[in-house]
C-alpha cells in the first residue's frame, strides 16, 4: 500500500450539468457557483480537497463553464485548476471518461460538483488501497425525509422526525484507478451504465462524516444552516 506522501493528489469535479432544479439561478451561473453563505459551493470543495494534500483539480464542465474558469483564474488558492469540457452532454461516466486524460498518477478523487462533505479523505484512500479494487464509491446513510410512525395495534407507540435508516446510498464521492477507464462507456451515467457491470470490481466505504448535495432550493437553505460548522471544521487541523 502506497504511502500517504503519494495518495491521489488529483481530484476529478463533476460539474457539467445543467442544475435544472436550481432554475432561475443557473440559467445565469452553474450550479458549482451557488454561493452558500459567502463562498460557491466548488469553492468549498476545493477547500476540503486542499485539506488533505489534493492541489490539482479538473473541473468536468460544460454548461457556463466560463464562469468557473473565470472565478477560480483569479483566485488565490493553493490549486491548479483544470477544465475538461463537453462538447456535447455525455454524462458523469463520459465526463470521468474524458478527464481521465488529464489525470496524472494511477488514482485520482472523483465527486459530483453538488456534494459539501467532511469525509477524511486520508481514511478514505486507506481503504481504497487496502481493498485493491479498480474504484471505491464512499456511501452515506440514508435518512428518512419523513417522519417515521411506530405503533402495535392501531396504537402509535413512537414517533420519530426523519430517523437514519439501514440503508446506505451513493454520496458522490470516489477513488478510481486507472484501470477502471476500459470500463466507463462515452455517453451515459456511473450509476446506470457502470456500477452495475462493475459489481465484485468496486470496493464500498460507509462512513458517517457530515454530508450535504445542493441540488433543490430546499437543499440550498439548508445547507445556509451548516455551512458554519463545516467551514469550522476545514479549520482544524487533521
Amino acid at each position: 500500500m502506497p504511502s500517504r506522501s503519494e495518495y491521489p493528489k488529483t481530484a476529478v469535479v463533476l460539474c457539467g450539468g445543467l442544475g435544472e432544479r436550481l432554475r432561475p439561478i443557473t440559467e445565469r451561473i452553474p450550479k458549482a457557483m451557488i454561493p452558500v453563505r459567502n463562498r460557491p459551493i466548488a469553492e468549498w470543495q476545493v477547500r476540503w480537497l486542499l485539506k488533505f494534500g489534493v492541489d490539482n483539480v479538473i473541473f468536468a464542465c460544460g454548461h457556463l463553464y466560463e464562469k468557473i474558469a473565470e472565478y477560480f483564474g483569479r483566485s488565490d488558492l493553493k490549486a491548479k485548476f483544470h477544465y475538461s469540457v463537453e462538447k456535447e452532454k455525455v454524462g458523469t461516466s463520459g465526463a470521468v471518461k474524458q478527464a481521465f486524460s488529464m489525470v496524472g498518477g494511477n488514482a485520482t478523487y472523483v465527486l459530483n460538483g453538488d456534494v459539501l462533505c467532511a469525509l477524511n479523505l486520508y481514511e478514505l484512500a486507506d481503504f481504497h488501497f487496502a481493498m485493491g479494487k479498480l474504484g471505491t464509491i464512499a456511501v452515506t446513510q440514508l435518512r428518512s425525509p419523513y417522519g417515521i410512525c411506530e405503533s402495535f395495534n392501531g396504537v402509535l407507540e413512537r414517533f420519530v422526525e426523519k430517523p437514519l435508516l439501514p440503508h446506505w446510498m451513493n454520496s458522490g464521492i470516489y477513488v478510481f484507478n486507472k484501470g477502471i477507464v476500459p470500463s466507463l462507456v462515452d455517453k451515459g451515467d456511473l450509476e446506470r451504465d457502470v456500477f452495475p457491470k462493475l459489481a465484485g470490481l468496486l470496493a464500498v466505504y460507509m462512513t458517517r462524516s457530515r454530508w450535504m448535495t445542493v441540488d433543490t432550493a430546499k437543499d440550498l437553505k439548508e445547507s445556509e444552516t451548516q455551512i458554519k460548522d463545516y467551514e469550522d471544521w476545514l479549520e482544524q487541523p487533521i
